[in-house]
């Protein structure tokens, strides 16, 4: 891809519209967050100290995401909290140039390096820079700075309130949610035409299932029981139904039209019974017990089929996965009544004490992205540099006291990576030319001289921030430009006056934010082999963890986790580096190349894992044909080990094994000593050709391209 077409590309990126993350409710409840303090204020004839308020209520609501209610509490607070001490701060420093930009510096490197730990956190940071650099353009006596500090922090916290306020009424709504979605993208899976080539969506359900139910200051009681052991048999029904789907490629492959129409048929009904335990979890009912019949009935038709097969290796592994199957299905069906009435059931009282929470990680992740050759650091850095710089130079231009809008929009448009920060210009850009418009109208028509009726419109205006959402850049930038107008006036800066200054100095930002990025880029490319190398890495652990003949769900769990957040990271990174006008085909190509064998090797991996499950749940001994694949296993290990350190280093791998006569090795050992697990023993030997062929192609793109070409240039 040219410079030109991943320009081209990025731009057209920024006007596409995904409401994804789009919640009207949500959208409605912080509109009325941000509009309650504003209606006070007015009332009580204190209209300027409101918009303080107000924009206290808007950052809080930028943290208002899915997530339990616990976790929502605490990440809004935090965000009222962190905006109050940015606004009181900045009072005390105000009058002092000096100190005020020293303030914003170290709020600016705060939020930079919080980026690590993620944007739910880096928003904590943003919030209090951002209005750090808004109030140190209002000159006020450092009494008042606990005043304002309150009313932010209030203001913010009232918004948390309005977030939660279902809590007492449904404990764990989002909980159930989670569940509910989790549990339908699993049905979706089972009536696919090919459920072991659909694209791994349901991993990210479960991390997110996980992140809600395991996560910071989850609950106690019966519901929560319910729910983590939905989790986990969620975890196990996927890959029942990925071996089920290697079946029916099996047998649609050797035209057993009789066994392929069987597995199909439990399939579909097992979807259905999905269905209903997520519309249970999704409308608070009682399960009822009769869907699973269909599902019985289907069991016991694909064992009659199988039967007549006594000769197919497939049939038996069917048959067993099928039982397996079903079980589960009953198993979810007990779990989820409980959860679902959670209303309606006394619950142990959560134990707050007993919640541990270990700052060692966050700060360890901090610590180690202290350095220069860091994407974070040096967006730190860069983030400091030019918002203390611009913070600086605003006071020196005439009309200083609204100049901190390029320092602003400078925090909120530059991004560690280049594409990131194109995009974001790019959008906000396009998005504040037509919200100030709007902005500017609306105002004049409405709310000129009538405090109210600005109200309503910084309402609506802030209705459609929260539903345009975060994937929609340009929308999200007409409807804050728009509320920003409206607010302004409010607090008795004329809309006419707001227009054009706020046009040209977004401009300024943007162009500084990607002129930043370039004179010292981060790009994307010089990141994305770590990252290829951490997924290597992470399907490496998950391999030895289903192999491993001692039974430790913990470590394999852990080991799953890890994998879809490596994949996750990947992926991320290929489309980062695709965006980036700069020379980089050669690593991109890698890259992409090796994305594509990973999930085939996953998927091959899955039925292992599969096997391992349903062995185990058969009271059959494991520890056989885990001895039998031992010497195969070993092999993947040391090739992927060397593919991982390839990657890395940008060289050929060394000490590759040649899997393909591994894995003859392995087959003539089963074939030898097939007593040990036989009725797995055809799925497993075709998964592991699977994986041989992934990892010997893997090993030949990092051959071929293992050297990184000087093109790439430095990072």
């Amino acid at each position: 891809m040219s410079t030109v077409q991943a320009v081209a590309a990025t731009l057209k990126k920024s006007l596409r519209l995904d409401f994804s993350q789009s919640d009207p409710v949500v959208a409605a409840r912080n509109a009325v967050g941000v509009g309650i303090p504003l209606v006070l204020g007015v009332v009580l004839g204190q209209a300027p100290i409101a918009v303080f308020g107000a924009v206290g209520a808007l950052f809080a609501a930028f943290a208002d995401r899915p997530g339990s209610y616990r976790l929502r509490l605490a990440r809004m607070g935090m965000t009222s909290l962190a905006a109050g001490l940015g606004g009181g701060l900045s009072v005390l420093c105000g009058n002092s140039p000096a100190l005020s930009v020293l303030l914003v510096a170290a709020f600016a490197f705060a939020t930079g390096m919080l980026l690590s730990l993620g944007p739910n956190v880096a928003q904590v940071g943003t919030a209090a820079t951002a209005v750090a650099i808004v109030l140190n353009r209002f000159p006020m006596p450092p009494s008042a700075a606990l005043q304002i500090a309150a009313v932010i922090t209030a203001a913010g916290l009232l918004q948390s309130l309005l977030a939660i306020a279902g809590w007492p009424l449904h404990r764990h709504a989002p909980e159930r949610a989670v569940l509910a979605d989790l549990y339908e993208g699993l049905a979706g899976r089972t009536r696919s035409e090919q459920p072991k080539m659909t694209a791994p969506g349901a991993g990210v359900l479960l991390d997110t299932a996980r992140a809600t139910i395991t996560g910071f200051g989850h609950g106690q009681g019966p519901s929560m029981r319910s729910y983590r052991g939905l989790m986990d048999e969620a975890e196990r029904i996927r890959l029942e139904v990925m071996a089920l789907g290697y079946c029916l490629e099996r047998f649609e492959r050797a035209a057993a039209q009789d066994q392929h129409d069987a597995v199909r048929r439990l399939l579909r009904e097992a979807g259905l019974a999905l269905d209903a335990v997520s519309a249970s979890l999704r409308k608070g009912t009682v399960f009822d017990d009769a869907v699973l019949a269909p599902v019985a009935e289907a069991a016991a038709r694909l064992g009659e089929v199988m039967g007549r097969h006594p000769d197919s290796p497939t049939g038996r592994f069917a048959s067993l996965h099928a039982r397996a199957l079903a079980g589960q299905l009953r198993a979810s069906a007990r779990m989820v009544t409980p959860g679902a009435v959670e209303g309606r059931v006394a619950e142990t009282p959560a134990r707050v004490g007993g919640v541990r929470v270990s700052l060692q990680a966050p700060l360890g992740i901090l610590r180690a992205n202290l350095r220069l050759d860091s994407a974070v650091a040096r967006h730190a850095i860069r983030l400091t540099v030019l918002v203390a710089a611009t913070d600086w130079l605003a006071r020196l231009l005439p009309g200083s006291d609204r100049g901190y809008w390029i320092p602003l929009m400078v925090l909120l448009l530059l991004r560690p990576d280049f594409a990131a920060t194109l995009h974001r210009t790019s959008a906000r850009l396009a998005g504040t030319l037509v919200g100030l418009g709007i902005g500017t109208a609306a105002t004049f028509l409405l709310g000129s001289g009538n405090p109210l009726g600005n109200v309503v419109l910084i309402v609506v205006f802030v209705f459609g921030v929260r539903l345009s959402g975060a994937p929609n850049a340009f929308f999200m930038g007409i409807w804050t430009a728009a509320y920003l107008v409206s607010l302004l006036d409010l607090a008795g800066i004329p809309a006419g006056a707001v227009a054009l200054p706020r046009l040209l100095d977004t401009v300024v930002a943007g162009i500084l934010a990607v002129a930043a990025t370039v004179a010292w880029p981060a790009w994307e490319r010089t990141f994305l082999p770590a990252r290829i190398a951490e997924l290597l890495g992470a399907y490496r652990h998950y391999l030895v963890a289903i192999t491993d003949p001692a039974p430790n769900k913990e470590r394999i769990d852990s080991a799953r986790i890890r994998a879809r957040l490596a994949r996750s990271n990947a992926q991320a990174s290929v489309e980062r580096t695709r965006a980036e006008p700069v020379a980089g085909h050669t690593t991109l190509f890698t890259g992409e190349g090796v994305l594509v064998q990973s999930h085939l090797l996953i998927q091959a991996a899955m039925v292992v894992d599969a096997a391992r499950l349903s062995l185990r749940a058969g009271q059959q001994p494991v520890e056989g044909l885990m001895h039998q694949l031992a010497p195969f296993m070993a092999d993947c290990e040391a090739t992927l080990k060397a593919c991982e350190t390839a990657v890395a280093a940008g060289t050929p791998p060394r000490a590759a094994v040649a899997l393909r006569a591994s894995y003859l090795a392995l087959k003539d050992t089963m074939e030898r000593d097939p007593a040990q697990a036989e009725t797995v023993q055809l799925a497993v030997l075709d998964a592991a050709d699977r994986i041989a062929n992934s990892l010997d192609t893997i090993t030949h793109l990092l051959r071929e391209r293992g050297a990184r070409p000087k093109a790439v240039g430095k990072a």
